[in-house]
């Protein structure tokens, strides 16, 4: 595994000293790589075939972000943190100064204690891709049986915002996406738990809570289609009506949380509203789909919980389209349940055939999410060329990574302009 991306990294850098324009596609190789894995787990989903096959597709999601060099968005600002925060002992020492942090405590504390054992921001990004990867990987058995499809997913639509931009708040999702085993069973200790932990993340998990008492409602079709649908008209017609709602409930919740509303709703680059895109229309196709499989996905054992999770991201993806940024990161903790519904619309299908063609949609769907970075687009140029750190400590050089971030930046913020 080492060697593939020590390899692949050499290579490019190579190319680069000798002027070529060949394009690696190095995520794309990766995305392929999964889906034929995704290929064999539809194929062969016993037990011991799906735990090889999962562990594979896992390794490699850890090894890829984990193992990633200035690479992504956000390092930066990661790595400016990372040094900036207290040792270990300072914290045990005085516990008054977690609190005086800028993010959460239990982000603080694992930043602390690696920095106690020797341990560098590098060091955080593996561990933290490592927590994130084993806890999704561990609970897609419990939810499909077919959990590859469900990494395939995850990789597709999640991954890079989560693993390489967002590393806190992908452990709070990962969190609560593992809890989401506990609802059926009616084990609410265990899922309080897991829950709170996660808010030491990200506060946001809070919102998990009450949704313990809800996600296991049986709604008809005719209640998804018509709410989505209206916020669908709501957001095409460009109606405002919740950045008012929004600025007044974080004004009770204290200055501190005043200040972020007043950012997210007066600077440009987050204050735009989400545009009718290809997402817009495919988040509708996704979801006329899946409801056409609702009665046997809702005899699923976890089939109506991800389904509303699913629901729950599409309301909040069209209703608060005014707060482009507030909403995308907001529906990250319940989008992830698309990647154990979507492998259960290919449970409920009876032929090899029709699971293979559903396969190969879901395939789309996930490469139409992140083409941009598959294709290495100039947008995506804070992923490309993707940058190995076992590489670049066996060859140290020169890198690009502060340039193409300050890039992708640019166009981040021209698109939202």
């Amino acid at each position: 595994m080492g060697f593939f991306f020590v390899y692949v990294e050499k290579k490019h850098y190579l190319c680069t000293q000798n002027a070529c324009n060949h394009r690696e596609m190095f995520y794309l190789i990766v995305f392929l790589i999964l889906f034929v894995l995704a290929v064999l787990n539809v194929q062969m989903h016993d037990k011991l075939s799906s735990q090889i096959l999962s562990a594979i597709a896992a390794l490699l999601l850890i090894a890829v972000a984990g193992l990633r060099f200035e690479t992504g968005g956000d390092w930066d600002v990661y790595t400016q943190l990372f040094a900036e925060f207290p040792s270990f002992s300072r914290l045990i020492g005085n516990p008054s100064e977690l609190l005086k942090q800028p993010v959460e405590e239990g982000f603080v504390l694992l930043c602390a204690f690696i920095k106690s054992l020797g341990g560098t921001v590098q060091h955080l990004f593996f561990i933290v891709t490592f927590i994130n990867i084993i806890l999704i990987a561990c609970a897609l058995p419990k939810y499909t049986k077919y959990p590859v499809v469900g990494l395939l997913c995850y990789f597709g639509l999640l991954y890079f915002n989560l693993e390489m931009i967002y590393i806190r708040q992908a452990t709070a999702v990962a969190l609560c996406f593992f809890a989401l085993q506990y609802i059926p069973p009616k084990k609410f200790l265990p899922f309080l738990l897991i829950i709170l932990l996660a808010c030491t993340f990200h506060r946001v998990a809070v919102l998990m809570l009450p949704l313990y008492f809800v996600l296991q409602a049986k709604i008809p079709t005719w209640v998804y289609i018509a709410v989505i649908a209206v916020g669908a008209v709501l957001m095409a017609a460009g109606i405002p009506w919740i950045k008012t709602i929004f600025l007044t409930v974080a004004g009770w919740l204290g200055d501190n949380y005043a200040q972020k509303a007043e950012v997210y709703t007066e600077e440009a680059m987050y204050a735009t509203a989400r545009g009718i895109t290809l997402g817009y229309v495919l988040n509708l196709l996704i979801l006329i789909a899946v409801l056409c499989f609702k009665k046997k996905i809702d005899a699923l054992p976890f089939g109506t919980i991800m389904l509303n999770m699913f629901a729950l991201s599409l309301a909040l993806y069209y209703y608060c389209y005014e707060l482009i940024e507030v909403s995308n990161r907001v529906r990250l903790f319940f989008f992830i349940g698309i990647i154990a519904l979507l492998p259960m619309v290919l449970e409920v299908l009876p032929l090899f055939l029709e699971r293979l063609t559903g396969l190969i949609i879901i395939g789309l769907y996930c490469f139409a999410f992140s083409r941009a970075i598959f294709l290495e687009k100039p947008q995506a140029a804070a992923y490309n060329p993707y940058q190995n750190v076992i590489d670049y400590t066996i060859h140290p050089r020169p890198s690009s990574s502060q340039q193409r971030l300050e890039q992708s930046k640019h166009f981040f913020r021209d698109e939202r302009q």
